[in-house]
């Protein structure tokens, strides 16, 4: 492996787990702001590592099985969809209409079970793994991500409702 893989791969899981960790910060405790520090963070790091994912696949398509070469591309568009309900975040935080905290929490959430997804994606790639494992652990991830979702816009309405309340 020459110095730019490294970099690359290095940048890029860096930015990923950061991005996942500070989304789920986000995800808990909601800024009040695209300007907010957290969200800046969360939102760099996701761009870093999407852009540093599509850079590394470009740079080593040549050397990449089969496997990878299906698995990357679709990761890769994953990636992409994954910068857009980032924006929307932002756009979501930037306007503050009166269902913003539903629609940011479904645009964070979706990037976060999406980051979880590729991170098993790719240790079962690396590992070797059987398919259905892989299918297996990724369609978990979806459905404890898709109820964590539920449960944090739950608790975000009870809050609305005792708002509008007072």
């Amino acid at each position: 492996m020459d110095f730019l893989h490294i970099l690359l791969i290095t940048v890029h899981a860096a930015a990923a787990v950061a991005a996942f960790t500070l989304g789920i910060v986000v995800f808990v405790r909601l800024p009040n702001s695209p300007r907010s520090a957290g969200f800046v963070a969360y939102a760099t790091c996701v761009w870093t590592a999407v852009i540093a994912l599509v850079v590394v696949v470009s740079v080593d398509w040549s050397e990449l099985d089969v496997a990878r070469r299906i698995a990357f591309p679709i990761l890769g568009v994953l990636g992409l969809y994954m910068l857009w309900r980032t924006e929307r975040a932002r756009r979501t935080l930037r306007a503050q209409t009166s269902t913003w905290r539903r629609a940011f929490l479904g645009h964070v959430g979706f990037v976060l079970i999406s980051f979880f997804d590729g991170f098993c994606i790719v240790l079962a790639i690396d590992l070797r793994l059987p398919i259905w494992v892989v299918v297996a652990v990724a369609l978990l991830g979806v459905a404890v991500g898709i109820l964590a979702i539920r449960v944090r816009i739950r608790q975000e309405e009870a809050v609305e409702t005792k708002e509008v309340s007072a």
